[in-house]
């Protein structure tokens, strides 16, 4: 079994009026995440949700182009149960790869 494809979507969802709060960053007027869908090609599908930091909702166009273009293409061909394998290129290929081109670190060390 292979990830087959990964879509990313950015859904806004507005909170009536008699359930807004505030915050320290405003009035909450709505509900944003990512919905993240992966297809294998078995036909397996599984859904997540991501969710910026605080007060950051007007960055999630920035999350999901991520998803999208970046991570998912990535992920794509891999074995889903690789999850070792995974969470490495996920959390440590992104940071590894920065910081070589910024000559923060040498990675071979």
């Amino acid at each position: 079994m292979r990830i087959k494809s990964v879509q990313a979507w950015w859904i806004r969802v507005p909170i009536e009026a008699a359930r807004q709060h505030r915050s320290d960053f405003g009035q909450v007027t709505t509900f944003d995440a990512a919905i993240l869908r992966i297809e294998t090609d078995d036909g397996l599908v599984g859904w997540g949700e991501g969710k910026n930091a605080a007060g950051s909702a007007g960055s999630y166009g920035a999350l999901v182009h991520m998803l999208n273009h970046e991570v998912g293409p990535q992920l794509v061909g891999r074995d889903p149960a690789d999850i070792g394998i995974i969470w490495e290129m996920l959390y440590n290929g992104v940071r590894h790869d920065s910081a070589a081109r910024g000559g923060h670190a040498m990675p071979q060390l």
